[in-house]
């Protein structure tokens, strides 16, 4: 494989741990070197899988979609972390691509690990509609602390099309799911409304 100059400046800077001059290069990539990116995934290296993901966030095409979901489930807590945001990022390019991954990210939700979780609900946050399947049935069947960081994202989002989840949350047995349904109810506009129904 021929790699452009500039994804071999970036690589080198990535070998050597220069993570200023790797950030600054990533930028500068482009789509012909995403083969060598998706490549990078496979790494035996915890950074090399990282940035990887990274980069593949700003440059991958449709198809790494799939790859980068596998990375959600990688054992390095950093590189999942970074794969659900990286989701994130390749769905406001190619939100057909990343969709159909959505369901497999919420499970991350009840990931170990606390920035992954964050992440993962960050992401769900910004697929707003695309995400709501994936957070319906984290709600219903999905452990305590993922249906929190559900309610947390239905919040983060911002979008009266959750206000059908929303509603029943306010019912909630958890006291932090019920503060995060209001608080997302009345952001909305909503929750006057339901208030003075007759």
């Amino acid at each position: 494989m021929i790699y452009s100059d500039t994804y071999e400046a970036w690589l080198e800077a990535v070998q050597a741990a220069d993570d200023e001059r790797a950030e600054a290069l990533v930028a500068q990539l482009g789509p012909a070197d995403s083969p060598a990116l998706l490549e990078l995934l496979a790494s035996s290296d915890v950074d090399m899988r990282w940035w990887g993901v990274r980069a593949l966030a700003l440059h991958g095409p449709p198809a790494a979609a799939g790859p980068i979901a596998v990375a959600c489930d990688d054992p390095d807590a950093g590189v999942r972390a970074a794969a659900a945001l990286a989701l994130g990022v390749l769905y406001q390019r190619h939100p057909a691509a990343v969709e159909p991954y959505l369901a497999s990210l919420a499970v991350r939700l009840a990931d170990i690990d606390g920035v992954v979780r964050q992440a993962s609900a960050d992401t769900l946050a910004q697929c707003r509609e695309s995400a709501l399947p994936a957070l319906a049935e984290v709600l219903q069947l999905g452990p305590e602390a993922a249906r929190t960081r559900a309610a947390y994202a239905l919040w983060k989002m911002g979008d009266r099309r959750a206000a059908a989840l929303l509603y029943p949350l306010l019912n909630d047995p958890n006291p932090l799911i019920r503060t995060y349904a209001r608080e997302a109810l009345d952001d909305l506009g909503l929750l006057e409304t339901l208030l003075m129904a007759p």
